[in-house]
């Protein structure tokens, strides 16, 4: 039997992951406008950003076998793919990871 408030032993890495993918994202913002856009630094931003696709993808399959809510893993590759396929896109992205840490900070066991 598990227990009623059981959760993955990442999810406060994955939570605190997306929330740091938020200000990485929106500092992009300052980056492309300003003068130091260069592709080193666009390839921080997508790298940060495809990780953040890869351990929630991770959190879902987890969460699955745990048998505990999968919104906010599934919000988090949703959140950070945004991000990963354009830049274009960070306002989305930031809005998405920000709900999407909130579910998995605030995640429960699934009511069967």
């Amino acid at each position: 039997m598990r227990r009623k408030n059981e959760k993955t032993r990442y999810d406060l890495w994955i939570g605190a992951l997306n929330l740091i993918n938020c200000v990485l994202f929106i500092s992009s913002w300052f980056a492309i406008l300003g003068a130091d856009f260069t592709a080193r630094i666009a390839l921080i931003f997508y790298l940060f950003a495809w990780f953040g696709v890869i351990l929630n993808a991770v959190a879902v399959v987890q969460s699955h076998n745990m048998n505990i809510s999968l919104i906010g893993p599934i919000l988090g590759v949703i959140g950070n793919a945004l991000y990963g396929f354009t830049a274009a896109l960070a306002l989305p992205a930031v809005i998405v990871n920000i709900i999407s840490a909130f579910f998995i900070f605030m995640q429960h066991s699934n009511k069967k």
